[in-house]
């Protein structure tokens, strides 16, 4: 009996341990990886569970790497993707159970030119976007608010007003001191669903002109850094994340934009609980350099209209986020005039589970030049190319307000995408205005 019960200890003990071995497992498999196509990349299976990997996909190259291991129960498998496209690798106990699948995509080989250099961005937006719903005081002292009973948000971009495209505050105000007092019909965009109402506008008993309670804003403007440029489109990319509305926090709708020539002229440092900034001259040259096609959710996107800057960049082949890993690297930035220097960073951790973020990697500042200069990561900075191991990973993206020698980077591939759709397609604030 005592037996017995030892054997069926031991059964609980060894199903506990391979079910703990099964999860760490699962978890320290990628569910999947960005291959560069023609490439070798290397994966290292580690689990006591036996553990092969296998492919059936004519795109996938899959080889045994026998010799390589340097730890017990360790697998390395050199894998190569003979052309761009998606396949499955499987991985399965004893060859024979399933334990996960890696879904595996191939992304063309390339070389672009890192830059690092400031930009000044001056940015139209498509219709004119509410920052603040307010009232209207009537002749009684009440206040009344037309733009909250139309149901109208701040965030909300209005693109169209009593049948006309509108463009700018300007035509905005126009249809509303036209109004006479009437409804009129509004198309705007709310979280990129287009909407319509009605509002009616109320005279004012503050200067007599008809108003509907809103505080708009149709342009924005400040300084960041220029990325990479595609030498054969002439495509660039920068800043590693969108341009939103200050007050509103909505990802500004691109209606116009340019890209201008900008050096740095001062910095104010950045501190625990303060980002620092760099300060730009480029209102004051207004020299355009390019357009700015895309604003996302990854950064700015356009074509160069001057050929001149690809001399000052650095020829360089992409990473995939596959590559990255923690340890040593760089980053390209300005922080006097518009000379580029290359700074030390370490990568601390990475996230390579979700690809729709900006925040793919927590990086540290260790560069005592760039230390005592900027305190760490400071606004301007972002776009800052990443570097490591010879190539092009990602891009600085945030400073952490806390600690401002650390931040977040975004990974190369994901600008990358962003800057295809643009063949395809072919901040310093103004004043709110208040109607």
């Amino acid at each position: 009996m005592l037996r017995k019960k030892w054997l069926l200890l031991s059964f609980f003990i060894l199903s506990l341990v391979i079910a703990v071995a099964y999860a760490v497992t699962l978890f320290a498999l990628p569910g999947h990886i960005t291959l560069l196509a023609g490439e070798d990349y290397t994966i290292s299976i580690r689990s006591p569970l036996f553990l092969h990997a296998f492919t059936d996909s004519s795109l996938l190259e899959l080889s045994y790497m026998e010799n390589e291991a340097v730890h017990a129960f360790e697998r390395p498998y050199k894998v190569t993707c003979t052309g761009e496209g998606e396949a499955e690798m499987e991985v399965k106990m004893l060859g024979l159970i399933p334990v996960k699948t890696i879904e595996v995509r191939a992304i063309p080989s390339q070389k672009v030119l890192a830059c690092g250099f400031p930009i000044g961005v001056r940015l139209k937006t498509s219709g004119v976007m509410i920052i603040n719903v307010s009232g209207v005081i009537l002749d009684n002292g009440s206040r009344v608010s037309p733009a909250e009973e139309a149901g109208l948000l701040a965030g909300d971009i209005i693109v169209k007003a009593g049948g006309k495209s509108i463009e700018s505050i300007k035509d905005l105000v126009s249809v509303i001191e036209n109004s006479g007092g009437n409804d009129i019909p509004l198309t705007y965009i709310r979280q990129n669903v287009r909407c319509e109402t009605k509002v009616r506008p109320i005279r004012s008993a503050e200067d007599t002109r008809y108003r509907i309670g809103i505080w708009v804003r149709d342009s924005s403007a400040g300084i960041g850094t220029l990325t990479f440029i595609d030498p054969e489109t002439n495509v660039y990319g920068a800043l590693g994340h969108g341009i939103s509305d200050i007050d509103t926090g909505a990802l500004l709708q691109v209606g116009s934009g340019q890209l201008l020539k900008s050096s740095v002229k001062s910095i104010r440092k950045g501190v625990k609980g303060t980002p620092g900034e760099l300060e730009g001259d480029f209102l004051a040259k207004n020299h355009v350099i390019g357009d700015i096609e895309i604003n996302s959710n990854f950064g700015i996107y356009g074509r160069l209209s001057v050929s001149y800057l690809h001399q000052r960049c650095r020829p360089i082949s992409i990473g995939s986020h596959s590559m990255v890993h923690p340890g040593k690297a760089s980053i390209l930035a300005c922080i006097r005039g518009d000379t580029v220097e290359e700074f030390d960073i370490e990568i601390e951790r990475i996230a390579r589970w979700d690809l729709g973020s900006t925040k793919n990697m927590v990086i540290r500042i260790t560069d005592k030049r760039l230390l005592d200069a900027t305190g760490g990561i400071v606004q301007g900075m972002s776009g800052s190319p990443i570097i490591q191991d010879g190539r092009l990973v990602g891009a600085v993206t945030h400073v952490f307000i806390n600690d401002p020698e650390r931040g977040y980077g975004v990974f190369i591939e994901s600008m990358l995408q962003q800057a295809k759709t643009v063949a395809a397609k072919r901040r310093i604030l103004p004043e709110a205005s208040g109607f």
